[in-house]
């Protein structure tokens, strides 16, 4: 099985009825038409918001106590978990997909991002080192660009948008920081698959979440486990899955 390359995150960021959905709407039609896998991730502040519906059969599953939710359908698959979940947490759902684009997480920080102001005052509080466009006709340090230019927006998201970095710092990539490299990748100074770790030989989550590697753990979990199971009946192929359970004792 081959190995897929992490998906490229963007953040279209603004406040409430700034146009962001129409933003993600042009992209995703644009990305899709290019033969990109697109998925998109959607950020609701209301704290009291639910996507289930009072008296479904899932939401009496959670009134029971269920954590997790799942409802299978001819046509759909909804996973309800009643939990908190970061951006970074939301991402494992989206291995294979070439672009997943992040609605809202005005205070995302380290993804390449795409602001829409409604006005010319909001412009300061949305922008920051990783913005890489402004939607709208105002008076904007980054490349502006219309509602209705999508083609020149996904052409610039191609270009400049990278996985979500793993916050090591490592520094196996010749810069201090994640953050150093992320700027690197947006001014062209790099490629984001400079950066080993991404490239995932290894990968260890616990519980569900991901855990990053730095490129020197990566090589030995991959060499010890490969080494190992060599020696076993029934293990050719290129991918390993290995599931350990801690002794709490």
């Amino acid at each position: 099985m081959e190995r897929s390359n992490p998906p490229r995150v963007l953040a279209v960021a603004g406040f409430k009825k700034s146009g962001k959905t129409r933003v993600v709407e042009g992209l995703v039609r644009e990305l899709v038409s290019r033969g990109r896998r697109v998925g998109t991730v959607k950020h609701i502040r209301e704290e009291d918001f639910s996507i289930d519906q009072e008296g479904k059969d899932s939401w009496k599953h959670v009134k029971a106590g269920a954590k997790s939710v799942m409802v299978l359908s001819p046509n759909e698959t909804a996973l309800i978990e009643k939990r908190e979940m970061g951006a970074r947490d939301a991402l494992r759902f989206f291995q294979g997909f070439d672009f997943v684009i992040l609605e809202g997480f005005r205070e995302l920080e380290g993804v390449a991002r795409v602001v829409v102001p409604r006005n010319e005052a909001e412009i300061p509080q949305l922008v920051n080192q990783f913005t890489v466009a402004c939607i709208g006709n105002f008076k904007c340090e980054r490349p502006n660009f219309g509602f209705e230019d999508s083609k020149a927006l996904a052409d610039l998201v191609e270009k400049k948008a990278f996985p979500l970095l793993p916050e090591l710092d490592c520094q196996h990539c010749g810069y201090n920081s994640c953050e150093e490299f992320g700027l690197a990748v947006i001014t062209g100074l790099k490629g984001w698959a400079a950066c080993e770790t991404l490239q995932e030989r290894a990968v260890l989550e616990v519980d569900g979440r991901k855990v990053p590697l730095n490129p020197f753990v990566q090589e030995l979990v991959s060499k010890i486990v490969g080494g190992v199971t060599m020696s076993l009946k029934e293990t050719k192929g290129k991918e390993i899955v290995l599931r350990v359970r801690r002794d709490e004792g």
